[in-house]
């Protein structure tokens, strides 16, 4: 049966390079800003789901990104990490607790200050969520040869280090 029209997103490959094509540097920006542009919107169809803000999703990614790498954060931290003044980030911090996604809890290592933890239920909410498009990175990676994947790699490293030096250089300073 067919939906009625407008109610599922278009989806548009029209412009998407022919990968039978010899890829060119003005097809492979493309093809990087399309990846960025829909990881964008899957982040949002999360928080559309979840009635989450933008900001409220970029929040639980860097806590839980802290929390994976070892270095939970704070709330100074979280503020300078989504650039946001220190009572925004108290408003976003109450708002995701009264939600119960992250609890505030005292740092083992300063108990003058606090570390925010993502709390089970979210980090189940975000597995379910995100957890089919990780199966499907997977499925996507398993085509290359450990060869190419370390190209792969590399580009995506210098692409991200290249977009974390542009943003630098370009955030204004207080």
């Amino acid at each position: 049966m067919d939906e009625p029209q407008g109610t599922r997103p278009v989806r548009d490959t029209s412009s998407v390079p022919d990968p039978a094509e010899p890829i060119d540097r003005t097809a492979l920006l493309y093809l990087l800003r399309r990846q960025s542009e829909e990881a964008i919107r899957f982040a949002a169809v999360f928080g559309e789901t979840h009635g989450l803000h933008q900001t409220d999703v970029s929040a639980l990614a860097a806590i839980a990104h802290g929390a994976a790498s070892g270095t939970p954060l704070g709330p100074a931290a979280l503020a300078s990490t989504l650039h946001l003044s220190r009572p925004a980030t108290t408003a976003l911090l109450d708002r995701l607790e009264r939600a119960g996604h992250v609890a505030r809890r005292p740092d083992p290592d300063d108990r003058r200050r606090s570390v925010i933890e993502m709390q089970p239920a979210a980090s189940a909410l975000a597995g379910e969520f995100f957890g089919p498009l990780g199966a499907a990175f997977g499925r996507a990676i398993e085509r290359y040869t450990p060869e190419q994947l370390e190209v792969v790699a590399a580009f995506l490293r210098d692409v991200t280090d290249a977009t974390i030096s542009t943003r630098e250089a370009l955030t204004p300073r207080p």
